[in-house]
């Protein structure tokens, strides 16, 4: 049963988007066309709308809304736990406030009156805002906050959420680029912050809705993960965890680059071989021995944008990257189609941390190598 907010939403952006289909949908109504057998019956669902269909029925997914329309809800730290050596990387466990009406009556039994906010993570690379609660109580997000990537996969959360009133989600912060972040990192388990409605359509493409990481798994196509920076790993880990890839790397060639600084730096290190064990070929790329010195402060801008201390992700500059990417992918004997397996052109790239230089180095480079351009995925620009 649909409530009558997805019956105005939903009916009302299909006609202004497609103004075409109200006069099909009018004519359909008015008379009455006979099938012809020999000829093909086309599906009335637009295929740029397949993708879009799949998201789910609270998600943000435009720059203007993110801004001016983000909803918060409270939110309890369960966890707060390190996820590299030095410390400086901090895994909040989340649980988010989830309590839903139920609908009782003499022939339905506990029918939820909301969606609950957990139906909204539908898929690997979406994002979330957190902020302590000390904040204005306003809507939007402010430009001195951030989206965070949620670092858990879809089925973990509706698992770890199924039986108590709350939606379980993990995000990934780092205490050393000051400002909230730095708050968040030094919270404690019982600790209090608010969360934004799911943003994001997850790992998609820029030039066709429709491709993205479901249709990928669909369509049998071998998946090359790149990820720069905390950024980037926080976003591939939701997916080398996502139960549909795994079982995709039983009989498919499932691989992920992660370019980090060094092993002290590096995030989720104890997860590796866990991702090795499930059939995914893990390769991480140490920009350390490029650079000059590896105990020099680093004044060149970061992948991400931002600048940090020594010992941070933050002094890796696109050349750097771009050098690491060259040896790790497009130099071997065979050249990419061995890191990929298979064809450039039968393969889905997966990126995530890169800034929009490097982005877009990187996927003028692929795409030379022959991975069409509607199969370079990305999250962070949704």
């Amino acid at each position: 049963m649909l409530r009558s907010s997805q019956l105005q939403h939903g009916h009302a952006s299909k006609h202004l988007a497609y103004p075409h289909a109200v006069g099909r949908q009018a004519c359909a109504g008015l008379r009455h066309v006979p099938a012809r057998p020999e000829v093909a019956v086309r599906s009335s669902v637009d295929p740029d709308e397949l993708h879009e269909a799949k998201l789910g029925p609270n998600v943000v997914a435009g720059i203007r809304e993110v801004k001016e329309k983000l909803t918060w809800s409270p939110a309890t730290v369960i966890r707060n736990e390190a996820i590299n050596l030095d410390g400086t990387h901090r895994l909040l466990h989340l649980s988010v406030s989830d309590e839903v009406d139920m609908l009782y009556g003499r022939k339905i039994q506990a029918v939820p009156d909301t969606a609950r906010w957990i139906e909204s993570f539908t898929v690997p690379g979406q994002f979330v805002g957190v902020r302590p609660t000390t904040q204005d109580e306003t809507n939007g997000l402010a430009d001195n906050q951030h989206l965070y990537t949620i670092a858990c996969s879809p089925y973990e959360s509706r698992r770890d959420s199924a039986y108590i009133g709350g939606s379980i989600i993990e995000v990934v912060i780092d205490k050393r680029n000051g400002g909230d972040q730095s708050t968040l990192a030094d919270m404690a388990p019982g600790s209090t912050v608010e969360v934004s409605q799911v943003v994001g359509r997850g790992f998609a493409s820029l030039f066709n809705s429709y491709s993205g990481l479901p249709s990928s798994l669909e369509e049998q196509r071998n998946i090359l993960a790149i990820a720069v920076g905390l950024r980037g790993i926080a976003a591939m880990r939701a997916v080398l965890n996502w139960a549909p890839v795994q079982a995709h790397a039983t009989s498919h060639r499932v691989s992920c680059v992660y370019v980090t600084k060094s092993p002290s730096s590096a995030a989720f290190l104890a997860e590796w071989d866990q991702w090795r064990e499930a059939g995914i070929n893990f390769h991480p790329l140490y920009t350390e021995s490029m650079l000059k010195s590896s105990s020099e402060d680093g004044e060149a801008p970061a992948a991400n944008g931002s600048s940090s201390s020594s010992g941070s992700d933050a002094v890796v500059t696109a050349a750097d990257i771009m050098g690491l990417l060259d040896q790790g992918l497009f130099l071997h004997e065979h050249g990419i189609e061995s890191v990929l397996g298979g064809r450039a052109s039968d393969a889905t790239v997966l990126l995530a941390g890169l800034g929009g230089d490097i982005a877009s180095a990187v996927a003028k480079e692929l795409t030379f190598k022959g991975v069409a351009w509607e199969r370079l995925l990305f999250c962070d620009y949704f």
